[in-house]
């Protein structure tokens, strides 16, 4: 069988090449239209009309008219008499003659400058000296809009996009430039012909530490008038989780992940400030040095949950700094894809010097983290068994007769133990090796680096490899900048079902429901004892056993081109490749049962998203008198999405180990072949206007036309109003010791969500169907002309404050609320389907979000910080189609409720004379019944925490660093599926039980208790859907402890050696949990459930970094 390729298909090539070639034409055209200084001077014409003004006067009315810059001296202006000056469509050269005659002044104009100054300080031959360079922060991160003058002028110029700056003055003596930017401390640099000036700025405060990213530009967060967040390499490095996403998780206020599984390169979710919808997406949009990523999980089977997630391809060790944008204000500019929020990663550039190389290793080991889920041994398990009996029937069995039943049936001699789980789990081997080289010279810069990481799994058939590279490269000359920035990935990943119905092939389900601690792993003759169903030693036999295996290729390309125009103004164009190509192989072998009735069944699931993103803005920067500062961006934006995706299997393998598909005697079913695509065209625009640092405004709009809307909704438009004060520049607090940064935020605006089917609102046939042997079509969707954009209002107030420099506290208030909420509505049969889209709905999620970080001592040799926030969320649906609340097994979906609300019979206890379950009857009140059939059910809490957050510290003494980090979430419920059959008092009949079900089950010795009688066969119910298997979500976590030491540089010099730092790390040292839970983790999938979970893990680490 031909298998399809995961690279962009032909049609896609052509349009990649086809966009290249209109950029380039772009580029050209703009070079020839480019309008030279000296033609502007001759056209230039002025009328003036001034009586008895000074020659400064003059030259401030010329600059009012003009866009030159004047370059004088004020002590060569002195003792020049007031004049008068009519002048009518005059040149400025003509103006200039007329003002200095009879003075012992003289000019000369380069470019749009215009030098005034004493007639002997002329040279005979004019020279022009170039002044240029970049200015960043102290991290090297460049600095947009910095200003720069020449001190005693009235010359000056702001910073690209890049940081960069240059002018030209004629040859002069030696200058001092001033450098300002909010925020940053004022530098004075003298100038005395350097070839190109490196600059670095240092934060005036703490609090002015970070720079927001957001993927148009960057700013600083004291002139940012968002609710964003930015975590630095400090918060990632170390963390052994290949999703870089996770290392978040407690970091910062507004971020929640939802972990449900341990298992390496799973998908995780991610919310930012709550769930905001019900049938469309709920993810972040993930930006990547600008370029939008595709972050959707694909598998042939989204209910197995063992999709690779896409984030996990992205080496954490390229990555500089991730942004979270939270409100509209900061996500507002991305319109239909920035309801859930805006992820912004920005991956490391190369620095000017000398090549640098750095050297990351790191190697470790991953154990079953610590939990209260174990299982019985043999013994344990043969007494329950028995007990079952008697209870079952104590006329028939005594407890001896039913005891040498069990030995009987199960053939065990009263001794043997087989702890299943710890044959199908290990502990797994950890190793990651990252190598960089960064460096350049004053015009090009370079970053490139390769990484290999592997990760194995603590059960069997589970771990993923990573192989990774990027070049990051970016180069200017005079007026233009060019750069790429690129990546690949590979991933190869084992990992079976985590479906929560069970599947057959998690060793973890198989261990403990068919297996139990009686039964041998293998028969006598060493082979496997296939009595047990599915046993998942044979399952998993490393040659002849099942695979589930899947391999991801990840392809990033972004090549952008600047001009820089001058007088502020920037022009940039960028084109973004994404291609995420999965290959999914899934065998089921002759120990597989499923497998066997075929003689081996093997599949092949192929598929490919490519996301083309085509990004062209104009930016202009401009300071007016040195007070105001005006930064607008026009953009406009393109993007195609094309998806396919392809499927095929065989059967009938000739031997036991042959297991490849092309080794399949036949086919099986049909092949499958399905092709998509989505368009999406936005016009945006942002300004941005600061006064003196005190007052700052932000405006943001966007248009965006989507394809996966009716043809009566496909434009919508999306804005954002903010506002910033800073009150701690007012005059009354300007000197304020304690409060040393205060300010006010507030935004409100609204942005769009466009992420549900590409085809939800076309209608659509499917070929391929009979009836009677009639071939015929049937139809697999409906035409919804109607069908718009679900849109979020959002409403931010913030407040920052900064305490003696050292302590910085940010809250929030936030109320962002869901309309036109897309539901799957159910339709009439004759229709042929069972539910479309509508835009029915209404969801509200409010909350406060609090972040305290800052220096708690800081002496020689010593440095000791800290931080902590907390989230407090409420989320609300507010609006269902008709008031009709939407009822499911045991959650509801109904207004005035959260939307992940359990709605279930409460559990009472047991009867402590009878040891029989017990349950509420009525909606409310304390009536309780022995009868599960006539309870009403109640609503018991709901999924989503009500407050959630983390903690952390970093204490550095001399060469030695120590770090500590927890997270935490509290009021959350979490409904364990899986528990109704792991403490099923014997309705399931014999499976291996957990010692909690052993030493807690009712007897007459144990009579106050929660959990029933122990009955083989058991027919009360007590395993039914109720609040018996609803646990506190409560938990706080060790998440991460690190200790390390830096090498002092004296002793590595002879070695040629720059840094290097060796440390210890462990993850997931404990998790403090509720007491009423029973589980692995209270981590759990977005609905609140937890069913045959993957073991949470501990990682134990020791890394070295080495710098060249």
């Amino acid at each position: 069988m031909k298998k399809k390729s995961l690279y962009p298909s032909p049609g896609c090539r052509k349009i990649i090449h086809f966009l290249v070639m209109k950029a380039s034409f772009i580029f050209l055209l703009l070079l020839t239209l480019q309008i030279k200084a000296n033609v502007y001077a001759q056209q230039l014409r002025l009328d003036l009309n001034l009586q008895n003004v000074t020659l400064k006067e003059v030259i401030q009315e010329i600059r009012r008219h003009s866009d030159f810059s004047f370059v004088y001296s004020d002590a060569d202006l002195v003792g020049i008499t007031q004049r008068h000056v009519q002048m009518k469509d005059a040149t400025i050269e003509e103006v200039l003659k007329n003002c200095l005659q009879g003075t012992k002044l003289v000019y000369d104009i380069t470019d749009k400058t215009i030098i005034i100054r004493k007639l002997d300080e002329v040279t005979q031959t004019k020279q022009v000296q170039v002044i240029q360079g970049q200015v960043t922060d102290v991290r090297g991160t460049p600095l947009p809009g910095v200003t720069v003058r020449i001190k005693g002028t009235q010359l000056g110029v702001s910073t690209d996009v890049n940081g960069k700056f240059r002018f030209e003055l004629p040859d002069t003596k030696e200058v001092v430039l001033a450098f300002s930017f909010v925020g940053m401390k004022p530098l004075e640099v003298r100038y005395n012909g350097q070839s190109d000036l490196k600059i670095k700025l240092e934060e005036e405060v703490a609090e002015m530490d970070e720079v927001v990213v957001t993927g148009y530009g960057v700013t600083k967060k004291s002139t940012f008038t968002g609710a964003a967040n930015v975590a630095s390499p400090t918060t990632l490095e170390s963390r052994t989780d290949a999703n870089f996403m996770k290392a978040l998780e407690g970091s910062m206020p507004g971020v929640q992940m939802n972990n449900s599984t341990s298992m390496p390169g799973a998908e995780a979710n991610v919310y930012i400030r709550g769930e905001s919808s019900v049938n469309s997406g709920t993810q972040p949009l993930y930006i990547i040095d600008g370029m939008p990523m595709n972050s959707d999980t694909d598998a042939e089977s989204a209910s197995l949950n063992r999709a690779f997630n896409p984030l996990a391809n992205i080496n954490t060790a390229d990555i500089e700094s991730i942004t979270v944008l939270k409100d509209a204000n900061a996500t507002a500019i991305y319109g239909s894809r920035a309801a859930n929020g805006v992820i912004v990663i920005t991956t490391k550039k190369g620095q000017e010097g000398a090549m640098h190389i750095d050297l990351d290793i790191k190697q470790g080991f991953t154990t079953i983290a610590p939990n209260n889920f174990s299982f019985c041994n043999a013994q344990q398990t043969a007494d329950l068994y028995a007990q079952g009996l008697v209870n079952s029937n104590p006329e028939k069995y005594t407890y001896e007769s039913a005891m040498a039943k069990i030995k009987s049936d199960y053939n065990w001699d009263g001794i043997q133990n087989y702890d299943w789980i710890d044959a199908i789990t290990r502990t797994g081997y950890y190793q990651d090796y990252n190598l960089s080289f960064s460096g350049g010279n004053g015009k090009t810069r370079y970053y490139a680096s390769v990484g290999y990481l592997n990760q194995e799994g603590v059960a069997i058939n589970s771990g993923m490899k990573r192989y990774s590279a990027r070049l990051n490269l970016e180069t200017s000359y005079k007026w233009f900048s060019f750069g790429f920035n690129t990546s690949f990935a590979l991933a190869d990943m084992d990992a079976f079902s985590q479906s929560t119905g069970g599947s057959f092939s998690n060793p973890l389900v198989r261990a403990t429901l068919k297996a139990t601690p009686l039964d041998p792993f293998y028969n006598e003759d060493g082979s496997y004892n296939t009595s047990i169903s599915y046993n998942p030693l044979a399952v998993y036999d490393k040659d002849e056993g099942d695979i589930y295996n899947t391999k991801t290729t990840t392809i990033n390309l972004n090549p952008y081109f600047a001009i820089n125009f001058g007088q502020g103004f920037i022009l940039k164009t960028s084109l973004g490749l994404n291609s995420y190509g999965t290959r999914q192989y899934d065998f089921w072998s002759w120990y597989n049962n499923q497998g066997a009735s075929d003689n081996g069944r093997g599949m092949q699931y192929n598929s490919n998203t490519t996301t083309i993103t085509w990004t062209n803005t104009l930016n202009w920067m401009h300071t007016f008198n040195e007070k105001h500062n005006l930064n607008i961006m026009l953009g406009q934006e393109a993007q195609w999405k094309n998806y396919w995706n392809e499927s095929y299997a065989g059967t009938n393998f000739p031997l036991k180990g042959y297991r490849e598909l092309n080794m399949a005697g036949s086919s099986y079913g049909n092949p499958s072949y399905v092709t998509r695509q989505a368009r999406l065209a936005s016009f945006f625009m942002n300004a941005s206007y600061d006064y003196q640092g005190k007052y700052y405004g932000q405006v943001s709009f966007r248009r965006d036309g989507s394809s996966v809307f009716g043809s009566n909704n496909r434009w919508g438009n999306f804005w954002s109003v903010g506002g910033k004060w800073r009150i701690s520049e007012e005059e009354f607090l300007k000197d304020n010791d304690l409060l040393t940064n205060l300010a006010l935020r507030a935004s409100y605006g609204t942005v769009g969500n466009q992420d549900i089917d590409w085809y939800a609102a076309r209608g659509f046939y499917s070929a391929g169907y009979n009836y009677d042997s009639t071939p015929g079509i049937v139809p697999v969707s409906l035409n919804l002309p109607d069908l718009g954009w679900e849109t979020s209002k959002k409403l931010n107030i913030g407040l920052d404050i900064t305490f003696a420099r050292k302590w910085n506290l940010t809250v929030d208030f936030y109320n962002e609320a869901t309309s036109n909420m897309l539901f799957e509505l159910p339709v009439s049969q004759v229709t042929g389907l069972s539910e479309v889209y509508q835009n029915i709905g209404s969801m509200r999620n409010r909350g406060v979000e609090i972040g305290l970080n800052g220096t708690i001592l800081q002496t020689k040799g010593w440095t000791w910080t800290a931080y902590a926030n907390v989230t407090f969320n409420q989320n609300r649906i507010t609006e269902l189609s008709g008031g009709k609340p939407i009822e499911d097994t045991y959650t509801i979906k109904q207004e005035g409720y959260p939307l992940r609300q359990f709605y279930m019979v409460e559990y009472a206890g047991v009867n402590p004379d009878t040891g029989a379950p017990l349950w509420y009857k009525n909606a409310t009140g304390n009536e309780t019944t022995t009868n599960w059939n006539e309870c009403t059910k109640r609503y018991l809490g709901s999924a989503d925490p009500k407050a959630y957050g983390g903690f952390g510290t970093r204490v550095q003494w001399k060469n030695f660093d120590f770090s500590a980090d927890f997270n935490y979430r509290l009021g959350g419920k979490v409904y364990a599926l899986s528990n109704r059959s792991y403490l099923s008092a014997g309705s399931k009949g014999n499976i291996t039980p957990t010692t909690y079900l052993y030493e807690h089950a009712w007897t007459e010795n144990n009579r106050y208790t929660d959990v029933p009688k122990y009955i083989y066969g058991n027919t009360s119910g007590e395993n039914n859907h109720s609040s018996r298997f609803l646990y506190s979500g409560n938990f706080l976590r060790v998440k991460n402890l690190q200790l390390g030491y830096t090498l002092p540089k004296q002793l590595l010099k002879k070695a040629l050696i720059d840094n290097m730092r060796i440390y210890v790390s462990v993850d997931n040292i404990y998790t403090f949990k509720a007491k009423d839970f029973i589980g692995y983790d209270p981590e759990t999938y977005t609905s609140g459930l937890i069913a045959y979970q993957y073991p949470s893990t501990r990682t134990f680490l020791a890394g070295i970094t080495l710098g060249f």
